[in-house]
């Protein structure tokens, strides 16, 4: 084969996983997008789930589309989607009390699994802070067990940061627990004086 020949034919390999790249930013703002939609839903008591199972079909769709081209599927379009929808899974079932699906039942992978179950801790502080501006200290607490479990859970990671860069997502976790800590402290303390006087 000429090597002009050899050359467009690399051209063209090359254009068709630019394409593949398009899609995968395409489809993972989309998904990222109705993620935030179907979190702040669940935040505000209106969960749709019929959104987030949508979610899941779009994620499918999405690793479908970039599945012959490895340097898209494992980029960080595709990554930050799915750890986008593992955080609102975890978050809606942690705060309901469900058992947590894992990465594999997500088919999510196992880095983005983790990123979703740090950031989940996040919203549950969220909801935790409107508990007690609404004074309903007990709910806080009940909150903060949450948190604490999960916090607890992903502090056990220890992989290499080559393999999933886990470490600044623990120690903005492990901030936020601390910050939660002394809130609930301060409400818990405020309660007592109150109830005292």
């Amino acid at each position: 084969m000429h090597i002009q020949d050899q050359v467009s034919l690399a051209e063209k390999a090359l254009m068709e996983e630019e394409k593949a790249y398009e899609k995968a930013f395409e489809l993972s703002r989309m998904i990222i997008r109705k993620t935030k939609k179907a979190i702040h839903g669940i935040h505000v008591g209106q969960r749709d789930p019929e959104l987030i199972d949508s979610i899941s079909g779009d994620l499918a769709v999405l690793v479908e589309s970039v599945s012959a081209f490895p340097k898209v599927l494992y980029s960080t379009n595709v990554e930050s989607a799915m750890g986008e929808f593992a955080e609102t899974v975890i978050y809606d079932y942690a705060l309901h009390g469900q058992e947590i699906p894992t990465f594999l039942d997500l088919d999510v992978f196992p880095s983005s699994w983790i990123e979703g179950l740090a950031d989940a801790i996040g919203e549950l502080r969220r909801d935790m802070l409107t508990a007690l501006m609404s004074g309903d200290v007990d709910k806080a607490r009940g909150l903060f067990d949450i948190m604490e479990t999960l916090y607890e859970s992903l502090n056990t990671l220890d992989v290499k940061e080559v393999v999933a860069p886990t470490r600044r997502k623990q120690d903005i976790a492990r901030s936020i627990m601390e910050k939660s800590r002394s809130d609930l402290t301060a409400a818990v303390t405020m309660t007592r004086i109150k109830t005292d006087c």
